[in-house]
């Protein structure tokens, strides 16, 4: 819906109080075009008409004013210029997993923390359109910021290779 520039932005306070103040004027317009139409009705048929035509006008500022602040809510995260949703769940083991998708690519990834049997993060990487893979699972580095940045950098470019490139790991 909106490109990454703009959910970038999104994120730095002005911008976000400019899409209150936005979400707020709408609202507010919507509301008097609801009170011009109650008071419409006991002048006449082309009055009401008139309007309804102001109310539909406002509904629809409303909701593009809703649907720029939900989105913009919704990227979390910007990690070397590109905006991400990031989202902590409980995997099928029960173990603390981190969702990171794109705000405005299709590919994701599920963060894995290291476990008893795997030293390192791992993660469950999905691009849909190289469906035929299906999900791939890949071995990142066992320190959580870099194994962080490698998805990222998986998710921005789509180069798996290049994503897995890390400084040498010391303990």
């Amino acid at each position: 819906m909106f490109d990454n520039a703009w959910y970038v932005a999104s994120r730095e306070t002005p911008s976000h109080e400019a899409l209150q103040a936005e979400l707020e004027r709408a609202l507010q317009a919507h509301r008097d075009a609801s009170r011009d139409l109650e008071r419409a009705r006991a002048v006449s048929p082309s009055a009401v008409a008139l309007a309804l035509s102001t109310l539909n006008s406002t509904q629809a500022a409303l909701g593009r004013a809703e649907a720029k602040a939900a989105a913009a809510t919704r990227c979390t995260h910007v990690v070397d210029g590109h905006a991400f949703t990031v989202r902590n769940q409980t995997g099928v083991t029960g173990a603390p997993e981190t969702e990171v998708s794109s705000c405005t690519l299709d590919r994701a990834a599920v963060l894995v923390p290291p476990g008893d049997f795997t030293p390192v993060w791992t993660a469950r990487l999905t691009d849909p359109a190289r469906r035929h893979l299906g999900v791939t699972t890949v071995n990142l580095s066992p320190k959580e910021a870099e194994a962080f940045e490698q998805v990222c950098r998986w998710i921005v470019t789509g180069d798996l290779a290049r994503s897995l490139r890390t400084p040498t790991y010391s303990g």
